[in-house]
């Protein structure tokens, strides 16, 4: 389509060719497209579109997902992504590893400590007294005397003390 300018135009001449409208600035002919071009992309997600004062903006409307970082050492990112390849929804879950999951050994790097000082308890003339959470750790250890006259030839009691 050829479009016809005017040789000696005046800021303000218009010049229109199918949905875009020419314009001379003083300087130079500046195109903007006309109401029918804007409707035709206005409210066709993900882009939005609006004229004022016969200039024409195209914007990327809001998705809905809160701007930030997701995912951490201990959550999971979960997103919802459109057919134009926006996030559309995202949050995070807790991560969560089913037991059957873990195979190999862990070592003791692995594991975060109980407060529990690594030693013996109990001996001949000792009782140890123990405590264990719900998940079957050591939360906490002790020893107790054994009563005056308690020798080694008897059976020694052991205290445990559970859901602690």
């Amino acid at each position: 389509m050829a479009i016809n300018f005017t040789n000696s135009p005046t800021v303000g001449n218009t010049v229109s060719a199918g949905n875009v409208t020419w314009t001379w600035n003083g300087g130079s002919w500046v195109a903007g497209l006309s109401q029918n071009a804007i409707t035709l992309v206005a409210n066709t997600a993900p882009i939005g579109a609006s004229t004022t004062g016969g200039t024409a903006t195209i914007s990327l409307l809001v998705s809905g997902v809160t701007a930030g970082t997701y995912g951490s050492a201990t959550q999971e990112g979960v997103f919802v992504v459109d057919t134009f390849g926006r996030i559309t929804s995202a949050s995070n879950v807790t991560t969560q590893v089913a037991n059957t999951n873990i195979t190999g050994l862990i070592t003791p790097a692995q594991t975060i400590p109980s407060g529990v000082t690594a030693s013996t308890y109990g001996n001949a003339t000792i009782i140890p007294v123990i405590t264990v959470d719900t998940f079957g750790r050591i939360t906490s250890a002790s020893n107790v005397a054994t009563a005056a006259g308690f020798t080694t030839g008897k059976a020694i009691a052991m205290a445990i003390v559970f859901g602690g």
